[in-house]
């Protein structure tokens, strides 16, 4: 643990020694051609758009952060064209339904008391030195640590290291580097937004078949073209994730920067949506639906043996139904559903259902807080339950649950969510009693 501290503060220190490799400020005697851009021209490019781009759901921007937009630190960055910023999460989670069971025993999180927490320092730069418009370089660190590591092995990496730039008056969207793909496709935060916090059991399966996630990055480009009328088309190009658990993953790959880990191949994702958002007198809308195809090898839960050829089919809509008040058109209930399938013959989590109802500002003169209700299904695959029973094992058929859960903005930058999910099924096997689990997680943006 002393080692895995010791990298992360020598990453983090490289992280902001950056600024130090960025060329100083021309001397006030200095030529015309030579001389920075006057600081009040610099000013008019505000910081907001050096927030994360591209992605399916938006991180708070720069004001709603406990550092602010507007220091001194944050001014002299921005001459630049940089801004780093530090998101820290955590969480608290316990079935209330039954006393802890031993360490030994623990099948699913909650089932003992469960702490996780999260650091991600980030840099963005908006290239501007190489003449670049509407470009972004983006550096992402991440070190997490849990009290379960099936569910969340300590790591310590690059969670994000690529280069987007937008081309053809912005129709036009590239990704190139190391990509968290979960983060650019499907939109699985409810709301769209990174500080909400609201969701239902999470599904797996488009982890099962290889998009890459945090902390297990893989080297990818993602393209989106948009339409005016709001239709989007976007695929990217991914190397496989490895096949198996992210705690072996993370062992054979620990920063997350190898091109090739494990001989994974090619994961291939389509997606095609109608994105509009609110307006005064307008309703949102989102509906996307997709498909991610993955060549690796796997290996057959119903013959043992390797096999190619898995998938994950996806579809996924959210409209608001009422909109209160015109001035803050985003303001107001919303609904949506998700439907995913993956082929049972390949992995243990063969199918998912959502459906959703949140409120979006529930309070008037709270405008960022947030309130949904979510309820889930997922089934088993049939093979592997068949050799759960071919081995005298319990297992649950699949698992539901319904979560309520409320996110309050509790100040600048700093969010704090609630919530209580009954799910029965908790785990695949040996089977459990339905549980009642308690979470508490905080998001707090510097």
């Amino acid at each position: 643990m002393a080692f895995d501290q010791l990298r992360y503060t020598a990453f983090c220190a490289c992280l902001f020694s950056l600024g130090g490799l960025l060329p100083c400020r021309a001397a006030a005697q200095g030529s015309p051609a030579d001389a920075p851009e006057p600081r009040a021209e610099v000013r008019q490019r505000s910081i907001e758009d050096l927030n994360v781009k591209g992605a399916a759901a938006s991180y708070p921007p720069f004001t709603d952060s406990v550092l602010g937009a507007d220091t001194e630190f944050r001014r002299d960055l921005l001459d630049y064209g940089l801004v780093i910023r530090l998101v820290v999460d955590g969480a608290y989670i316990q079935n209330t339904l039954a006393a802890p069971v031993s360490a030994v025993a623990q099948t699913y999180i909650g089932q003992r008391p469960y702490r996780e927490y999260d650091i991600n320092p980030a840099l963005t730069w908006d290239l501007r030195q190489f003449g670049l418009r509407r470009a972004q370089f983006v550096l992402w660190s991440g070190f997490e640590k849990a009290s379960w590591n099936p569910a969340a092995p300590a790591a310590l990496g690059v969670g994000e290291l690529h280069l987007y730039k937008e081309f053809g008056e912005d129709r036009v969207e590239m990704k190139i580097g190391y990509i968290e793909n979960d983060a650019q496709f499907m939109g699985l935060q409810i709301g769209g937004k990174v500080a909400s916090g609201a969701q239902g059991v999470y599904a797996v399966l488009p982890y099962e078949v290889g998009l890459s996630y945090g902390p297990v990055e893989a080297p990818a480009i993602d393209l989106k073209y948009r339409f005016d009328s709001g239709l989007y088309l976007k695929g990217s190009a991914q190397r496989a994730t490895e096949p198996g658990s992210e705690e072996a993953a993370l062992k054979r790959d620990a920063v997350a920067l190898r091109f090739l880990p494990h001989g994974d191949k090619l994961v291939l994702v389509g997606e095609t949506g109608f994105n509009r958002p609110s307006a005064d007198g307008r309703m949102s809308e989102w509906v996307r639906a997709g498909y991610i195809a993955n060549n690796t090898p796997y290996t057959s839960l119903r013959t043992g043996l390797q096999r190619s050829g898995n998938y994950c089919a996806y579809l996924l809509a959210d409209r608001q139904l009422w909109q209160p008040e015109k001035s803050n058109a985003s303001r107001g209930i919303y609904a949506g559903v998700t439907a995913m399938a993956v082929p049972g013959v390949l992995d243990v989590y063969r199918s998912y259902y959502e459906a959703r109802i949140y409120y979006e500002a529930p309070f008037r003169k709270r405008p960022d807080d947030f309130a949904s209700v979510v309820s889930s299904y997922s089934d088993f695959s049939r093979d592997y339950l068949h050799s759960l029973a071919v081995a005298g094992k319990s297992y649950s058929r699949a698992t539901d649950s319904v979560t309520g859960s409320y996110t309050v903005h509790v100040a600048r930058g700093t969010y704090m969510g609630i919530g209580l999910s009954y799910v029965n099924g908790p785990s695949v096997t040996p089977k459990t009693p339905s549980a009642l689990t308690f979470t508490a997680q905080t998001s707090i943006f510097f």
